[in-house]
């Protein structure tokens, strides 16, 4: 998990003011998203694709809802509690 948030803040530190991270949404805790293990799981914004299937699609034309600080103090507050995170959402290219 240290690992984790030093990443987080450590890229947050780079991103200019404009580009926040897309930060959509954050489930506390999920034992399904990554068999035996505790985690959360961090939800991004916005995908190029369409798709019919799509099990979130109002994510995809959306916008980052919280702030890499806001995502950090979650995170410090559970070290040691969850096992890992898991991103979902949001397609990159």
């Amino acid at each position: 998990m240290k690992i984790l948030i030093d990443t987080v803040e450590r890229v947050s530190n780079h991103l200019p003011e404009e580009a926040p991270l897309p930060i959509y949404d954050l489930t506390p805790f999920t034992m399904l998203d990554y068999p035996d293990h505790t985690a959360c799981i961090i939800w991004f914004a916005g995908c190029n694709m369409r798709c019919d299937y799509c099990h979130n699609p109002q994510i995809v034309k959306g916008k980052g809802l919280y702030s890499e600080e806001w995502l950090l103090n979650f995170l410090k507050s559970r070290r040691g509690l969850l096992d890992a995170v898991v991103f979902s959402g949001g397609e990159a290219s």
